[in-house]
C-alpha cells in the first residue's frame, strides 16, 4: 500500500512539472511569434507619394487619420504638401483586411486638378466607421 501512494506521488508530480514546461515552451513559442511580426510591421512602407507636380513638396505625406475596427485598418493622408498656405496635392490611403499584416493603397481621384478635379489643393482626410450600417 505504501509503495503505490509512493509511486503515485511520483507520477503526479511528473504529470504537473511536464505539463507546466508544455505550457512554457508554448507561450515562448507564440512570443516569438509576435515579436517576428511585429518587427514585419513596424518596418513596412504602406503608401507613397504619387504626386508629381512642381507645385507642392513630394515624398511627403503628413496628417494621418486612421480606424481600426476588427482585422480592417484604414489611413488617410495628405500627399505632396505644399509648403506655404497649407493642403497638398491630394489624399492618399492604405487599406489592410488583416491587421496590418498586407496593404492596398491609393489615391482619392478627382479631387485635385493633379488627379482629374477641379480643386487646387485639399487637407484634413478623416476615417470614420457607421457601425449601424457596417460602412
Amino acid at each position: 500500500m505504501d509503495i503505490f501512494i509512493v509511486q503515485r506521488k511520483y507520477i503526479v508530480t511528473f504529470l504537473i512539472l511536464t505539463t507546466l514546461i508544455l505550457v512554457a515552451s508554448i507561450s515562448l513559442s507564440n512570443i516569438s511569434q509576435v515579436r517576428a511580426q511585429s518587427e514585419l510591421l513596424i518596418s513596412k512602407q504602406i503608401s507613397s507619394d504619387l504626386y508629381t507636380n512642381s507645385t507642392s513638396q513630394h515624398q511627403t505625406q503628413v496628417e494621418p487619420d486612421t480606424l481600426s475596427f476588427g482585422p480592417m485598418v484604414v489611413s488617410t493622408f495628405q500627399s505632396g504638401r505644399f509648403y506655404a498656405g497649407g493642403g497638398s496635392s491630394g489624399i492618399s490611403w492604405a487599406t489592410s483586411f488583416n491587421t496590418g499584416i498586407t496593404w492596398k493603397m491609393g489615391t482619392l481621384p478627382g479631387i485635385t486638378i493633379y488627379d482629374g478635379g477641379s480643386y487646387g489643393r485639399v487637407s484634413d482626410s478623416v476615417v470614420a466607421y457607421d457601425l449601424a450600417h457596417h460602412t
